[in-house]
C-alpha cells in the first residue's frame, strides 16, 4: 500500500517537472485525486525552498571568503605601497648624499 503511494507519487512529481520544464509554472497535472495534489504541491513548495537556502549558503560562504581575500589583498597592496615609499626616500636620501661622480665631464 505505502510502495503504491510513494510509486504514485513520483510519477507525479516526475510529471509536474516534465510540464514545467519550459519555466511556465502550471501546478495542474493531469489524473490525479487532491490528496496526491496538495502532497506534489508540497514536496515542489519545500524544494524550492530547499534550493533557495542552499543558494543563500553559498553566497554567504562565497561572501565571506571574498571578504577574506578582499581583505588579505589590501593587505598586500599597503605593504607593497609601503615598500615602494621606502624604496623612494631611499633613493632621494642617496642622490642627496652623491657626490655626483656621475655628473663629471671628461675632456678628451
Amino acid at each position: 500500500m505505502l510502495e503504491n503511494i510513494v510509486s504514485e507519487w513520483v510519477k507525479c512529481i516526475n510529471e509536474y517537472y516534465k510540464i514545467n520544464r519550459n519555466g511556465i509554472y502550471s501546478f495542474l497535472v493531469p489524473n490525479i485525486y487532491n490528496q496526491l495534489k496538495d502532497d506534489m504541491l508540497e514536496f515542489v513548495k519545500a524544494n524550492k525552498t530547499l534550493e533557495q537556502e542552499q543558494a543563500n549558503t553559498s553566497i554567504v560562504q562565497s561572501h565571506s571568503q571574498a571578504y577574506y581575500t578582499s581583505r588579505k589583498f589590501t593587505e598586500i597592496l599597503a605593504q607593497e605601497k609601503s615598500e615602494i615609499i621606502v624604496q623612494e626616500k631611499s633613493e632621494i636620501l642617496t642622490q642627496e648624499k652623491s657626490e655626483c661622480f656621475e655628473c663629471i665631464i671628461e675632456n678628451k
